[in-house]
């Protein structure tokens, strides 16, 4: 009679290929993986046999793609920021699932996940978005593989096709004017004075506590952003990197918005009495709310079609900000601080926007090192 193989027992052959496989007993069914080498075979065995110490199952080594993320998006979650998550949970349900969920994390192969990225290419989805599909299925494969479920991740060395550049939309200096101008004496005025000045994102603005202000140093302290989950409600968190807590300078022109800004509080909070709820918030909604982001989105397009001007996003107020900043020769580590940004992140967005001085820095370093002549023989 054949011994039966005890549990995380493993054998490794050669195959006629070269290639080594490893094989390892559990509960009576087999876990196979081929490696290019006999030490990785070993490694791959060693792995296993810890995993199976600490709980792997026949049923886990065969899960399916949908099945394996799910558990994987319910740890990764935990932290995350909660829009992150929200995007994340999106990405899944939307995209992964529908195409991939039903298969085999061993059966995965780099072809399939490549004719995944094409076919949502060929149905005219994004390439951003498509980027975020690779990173989220690249990261959770690579955990699969980190626990030894599958061999290589299939995502490693896919392709995602690069789009074209799309050419940033922003305002000049006259068009901001136009704008402001316009919307003078509108309930939300000073908001959008705020984002045109500073760069500020629209989550920073919905989250700008008066506590935040500075009134002395004519300064603001970005802390948090307002963010609207699915299904209603809203939330308060920190920014999503640590460049994006940072200290604004603010020109007397708009300490003086923040002041008629002030003002207006007092206002909406007599009009609204006991349905006022505070939250200290610069920009509040009638009732002292957070106000919603997408109501000030659709709202600015509203007013930009109404002034008729150009048609931007709210967040391209951002990059106008930081063009026009950057057109009249403010430091780049200035504007990226201003904005949370790094610098190399900074350089890479509005590089065209920076202005040539190479012919001022040709003049100085040509005065720095061209020798003067000097006549020592001559008599005066």
């Amino acid at each position: 009679m054949a011994k039966r193989r005890t549990a995380g027992e493993g054998t490794i052959n050669q195959l006629p290929s070269g290639s080594w496989r490893a094989q390892v007993s559990l509960r009576g069914r087999r876990l196979s993986y081929t490696g290019k080498s006999q030490q990785a075979a070993r490694d791959w065995i060693r792995k296993i046999q810890a995993q199976i110490e600490q709980g792997l199952t026949y049923d886990d080594s065969h899960a399916t793609v949908g099945i394996f993320m799910e558990g994987w998006l319910a740890t990764k979650k935990l932290q995350l920021r909660i829009s992150s998550a929200e995007q994340y949970t999106r990405i899944c349900r939307v995209f992964i699932e529908p195409n991939l969920g039903s298969q085999r994390l061993k059966n995965l192969s780099p072809g399939k996940v490549q004719e995944f990225y094409d076919r949502l290419g060929n149905l005219g989805t994004g390439i951003r978005t498509i980027r975020l599909v690779h990173v989220l299925l690249h990261m959770c494969l690579e955990h699969a593989k980190n626990l030894g479920l599958i061999g290589n991740n299939p995502a490693q060395h896919c392709k995602v096709a690069k789009g074209q550049k799309v050419e940033m939309k922003i305002w000049d200096e006259d068009q901001v004017n136009k704008f402001l101008d316009f919307i003078r004496g509108h309930k939300n005025e000073n908001l959008y004075h705020l984002a045109l000045a500073t760069g500020m994102r629209r989550g920073e603005l919905l989250g700008l506590q008066w506590k935040d202000v500075d009134w002395v140093k004519q300064r603001i302290m970005v802390r948090r952003q307002c963010f609207n989950p699915e299904g209603g409600g809203y939330i308060f968190q920190p920014p999503k990197t640590d460049l994006g807590l940072r200290s604004v300078r603010l020109g007397l022109g708009t300490i003086e918005c923040l002041r008629r800004q002030l003002k207006n509080i007092d206002l909406m909070r007599q009009f609204s009495r006991e349905k006022w709820e505070e939250h200290d918030l610069v920009f509040p909604a009638i009732n002292g709310k957070p106000l919603f982001g997408n109501n000030i989105t659709q709202e600015f397009q509203q007013l930009l079609k109404q002034a008729g001007l150009p048609k931007i996003r709210f967040h391209d107020c951002r990059h106008t900000a930081a063009s026009i900043m950057l057109g009249y020769g403010i430091s780049p580590t200035i504007v990226a601080g201003m904005l949370g940004h790094s610098i190399a992140t900074l350089l890479n967005t509005y590089t065209h926007f920076i202005p040539d001085m190479q012919d001022e820095a040709a003049r100085i370093m040509d005065e720095v090192t061209s020798s003067i002549a000097v006549d020592l023989n001559h008599r005066g």
